[in-house]
């Protein structure tokens, strides 16, 4: 009898154990995805209407984008460039964003076209190519925005600039090949034709970075 019940007890610690590892495991869950309509990075003048494009988000094939929150706002009276955040989330709770880059522009800005190649005036003096993104007034992409010594293509960091005054240039905090960079405090002279701004990026250091055209 002392034997049965031995055996019993056993039995019944073992099942009562694999039960409690067992709770509230999950193994499979879908990551949402999220897909922006539209152009990433956009301009208006000041004084113009921003119009959202939206986005699609899913979770698998499931269409979740009526849940997505959006924040951030333009402000199409002032000149500068604002970001706009897009964030889904599936039924387990995971999350992901996307970003969107709005310029609002002035109508001298506007009228300017800064692209070409800019040389660093200290360090290796590097040469970054400036290149007008679409048909957007005052909107470029930088190739090198800390000027450093390209020597293949694979060193390159592409990142979106914006011209949003005569004076002033930045590049708001975006996704890059070294991780996320931003570029501030910039500045713009039209009559030697050079920029200056700090580029933010833990490989960069926070000294201020001068280009001039070639």
């Amino acid at each position: 009898m002392k034997k049965i019940f031995l055996i019993t007890f056993i039995a019944a610690f073992a099942l009562s154990s694999c039960n409690k590892d067992s709770l509230g495991v999950s193994t499979v869950t879908t990551y949402p995805t999220i897909e922006l309509k539209g152009d990433v990075a956009q301009t208006i003048l000041v004084g113009g209407t921003f119009t959202e494009s939206g986005v699609v988000a899913k979770e698998g094939t499931t269409d979740i984008t009526s849940s997505v929150k959006i924040s951030g706002a333009v402000n199409a009276a002032v000149a500068g460039v604002y970001t706009i955040t897009y964030t889904a989330v599936n039924r387990d709770g995971f999350t992901i964003s996307a970003r969107r880059y709005i310029g609002v522009i002035t109508p001298a800005a506007a009228a300017l076209d800064i692209s070409g190649d800019y040389k660093r005036n200290a360090g290796a003096g590097g040469i970054a190519t400036i290149v007008k993104y679409k048909s957007y007034a005052g909107l470029y992409v930088n190739n090198n925005p800390g000027g450093i010594a390209i020597i293949t293509g694979t060193n390159e960091v592409f990142i979106y600039m914006f011209q949003t005054d005569v004076t002033k240039v930045s590049a708001p905090a975006q996704e890059s090949s070294v991780g996320e960079f931003a570029c501030t405090g910039g500045s713009y002279d039209a009559t030697v034709k050079s920029y200056t701004w700090v580029c933010i990026n833990s490989g960069y250091g926070n000294a201020p970075r001068t280009f001039i055209k070639q």
